[in-house]
């Protein structure tokens, strides 16, 4: 499933890792690097939800799809979170 969805946001021209530590996914928007890591995707299968960011940003998994266009829908919202740069 994690997979399915790294492929459809891959799609939608963001940045996406599939972690091996935690199982999830790492987004960051078009021309973004590492430090600007704005969401992180997780799959609960025993809730039958997909959860990017906060847990309030839940899309179930059943419409993977759907999931998609609004976790892009979010990356892509000029107030969504950001990290504080680490460089100088």
């Amino acid at each position: 499933m994690l997979g399915d969805l790294c492929r459809a946001l891959v799609g939608r021209g963001l940045y996406v890792q599939l972690r091996d530590a935690i199982p999830g996914l790492t987004v960051i928007r078009p021309g973004g690097t590492a430090l600007d890591v704005i969401g992180y995707v997780v799959v609960n299968r025993r809730k039958g939800e997909v959860s990017w960011w906060r847990v309030d940003n839940l899309h179930p998994v059943t419409d993977l799809d759907g999931a998609v266009e609004r976790i892009t829908a979010f990356m892509n919202e000029p107030t969504a979170p950001s990290l504080p740069r680490l460089r100088p």
